[in-house]
């Protein structure tokens, strides 16, 4: 009897040690908050002509205050409709005003918010991937009741863990009128394996259906859907783009590369074999953000070197580094007009 119940409790207990090892790794990348990058310039509504930010705030599913701001072009009252916008990691929404002008210039009113632990959303973490998509989810319940908002269709966008958060609007809010992801991650789990796995040297990737598993039983069955398997139960239009060079979602692990989605009519893809992360950026513009943050990762680690850090950053050029490509931006343009 005793050999019985070793048996079964030695795979029980090593599946406890491998969830609590799950949340341990998901809790290394989402387990702070996040406040930008302090060598970094943040672009506001005032570094662009004629664009208007009325800030806006709503609760999230925590009870915590999330803030942003409703952009448009000044002087501007019929827009075409309402934009959603989802940042990625490493900054909050101000890391994207460029594109934001782009969309507001195009005659939509856009909202974008700061997710829940980063920069001017409350929070003590970013607790988790699938927390984005519960901010997500706010937001649109708050659009659907504010004024100047509730009457306009919605369309939505984000770039990587954004548009990660877009793609999962498709399986909670079918009523939108479609959806734009910039260097979407197709499978969350894998991608924060291999994401510890870089950082440590260690293989995690054994760690990823146990990943999958604990986000599943933490934030619901959508968070353990790959990005891909919820477009293919949608007939909402979808334009994922994605670039060839991308190290940070490799070409292989993003949504847009997925067989599942091939022939799917409503299901449009663009890939960019020159581009690398930011793909809505100049290939210019992205070499320039490698090298510039190549530099600043080498004096950032030495505490020593700290004010030649930040000597360097402030001869960087915020512009050139921020500088869109038009084709690109016109292409979701396009496709956004053609939604409605």
């Amino acid at each position: 009897m005793q050999f019985l119940y070793l048996i079964i409790a030695v795979p029980v207990l090593a599946a406890v040690f491998l969830l609590v090892l799950a949340f341990a790794v998901e809790k290394a990348g989402f387990g702070k908050r996040c406040e930008g990058n302090a060598y970094l310039r943040y672009f506001t509504a005032a570094d662009f002509p004629n664009l208007t930010a009325a800030p806006v705030e709503f609760t999230g599913n925590h009870g915590q205050t999330l803030r942003g701001n409703l952009y448009f072009e000044a002087d501007r009252q019929d827009f075409k409709a309402l934009l959603v916008f989802s940042h990625g990691m490493g900054g909050g929404h101000l890391s994207y005003t460029t594109e934001l002008d782009f969309f507001a210039k195009r005659g939509y009113l856009v909202l974008a918010y700061d997710n829940t632990g980063t920069m001017a959303s409350e929070g003590k973490s970013l607790i988790g991937m699938p927390q984005a998509v519960s901010d997500l989810r706010s937001a649109l319940e708050f659009v659907k009741q504010d004024m100047r908002t509730k009457d306009l269709p919605v369309v939505l966008a984000g770039h990587s863990w954004g548009g990660y958060t877009v793609c999962r609007a498709l399986y909670f809010h079918p009523h939108v009128k479609g959806v734009a992801a910039f260097s979407a991650p197709d499978n969350a789990p894998k991608l924060l394996c291999a994401q510890a796995t870089a950082m440590t040297g260690k293989n995690f990737r054994f760690l990823e259906p146990f990943l999958r598993l604990y986000e599943r039983l933490r934030f619901g069955k959508a968070a353990a859907m790959r990005t891909s398997e919820i477009a293919a139960q949608s007939d909402v239009p979808l334009l994922l783009l994605h670039g060839g060079k991308d190290m940070t979602v490799r070409p292989e692990d993003a949504a847009a590369t997925q067989e599942i989605l091939k022939g799917r009519k409503n299901v449009q893809v663009r890939l960019y074999p020159e581009k690398q992360h930011n793909v809505y950026a100049t290939v210019e513009a992205e070499q320039y953000i490698s090298d510039a943050f190549a530099k600043l990762g080498v004096l950032a680690k030495n505490k020593t070197q700290a004010d030649r850090a930040k000597a360097y950053a402030e001869t960087l050029d915020f512009r050139k580094m921020c500088e869109e490509d038009r084709e690109v931006m016109e292409t979701v343009a396009a496709f956004l007009d053609g939604c409605l």
